[in-house]
């Protein structure tokens, strides 16, 4: 009886330890696994020239030209656009477009790197690439002067602004609806989560849409 009761405290204690060994083993791999995911997401290169977009919902709004095997930092990803940081410049960037950053190698003599001849990049129908300014900020200040470019850059609006400047800051609206009363005209810009209210080209409101 003795021997039968030592037994099965012995293999209690056996399941136990494997069951500890096994959690152990199960905490490690997902450490490893959340750890590998933070360091894939912290640096990643660019795949051919990509347009940066202030907003992923409006593909008007770009940013810059990012050139091609540029090292970004990626803040978020989805499985169409990725937030990235670009220097001081946040933004989004579809997700295809980056890989896993190279490690980078020093040497003490210069590489001679393969010439090689790049495909033509063909913007997209709704993007003209051409008319993207190489610098954002510098194009708005040479427009609105300093003060009022560095608001616009953070895409801010605020009331008594012209039509010209609010789309400078939010891009091209998905939809305008214009309306007549009296001898005004009204315009509601329709964005993809909010809206632009104007009264003979002056923003007057806007807000959520409904």
């Amino acid at each position: 009886m003795t021997k039968n009761n030592g037994g099965t405290v012995f293999e209690h204690h056996l399941i136990n330890s494997r069951k500890m060994k096994k959690a152990i083993l199960f905490v490690f791999v997902l450490f490893a696994a959340l750890s590998l995911t933070a360091q894939d997401l912290q640096k990643l290169a660019t795949k051919g020239a990509v347009r940066l977009f202030a907003d992923k919902d409006d593909l008007t709004s770009v940013l810059q030209i990012i050139p091609d095997a540029t090292i970004v930092e990626a803040i978020s990803a989805d499985t169409l656009f990725t937030l990235i940081r670009w220097g001081d410049i946040e933004g989004y960037v579809k997700s295809d477009r980056l890989t896993a950053a190279l490690p980078v190698v020093t040497t003490s003599q210069p590489v001679a790197q393969p010439v090689q001849e790049a495909a033509p990049v063909r913007p997209e129908p709704d993007v003209q690439a051409r008319q993207v300014p190489t610098d954002r900020f510098q194009a708005l200040v040479d427009k609105y002067g300093i003060t009022l470019a560095k608001p616009i850059y953070q895409h801010k609006v605020w009331k008594g602004i012209g039509s010209d400047m609010a789309r400078d800051s939010w891009g091209k609206p998905i939809q305008i609806n214009r309306m007549y009363v009296d001898r005004s005209v009204e315009e509601e810009w329709i964005y993809s989560q909010k809206y632009l209210y104007f009264r003979d080209g002056v923003l007057v409101d806007w807000g959520p849409v409904k």
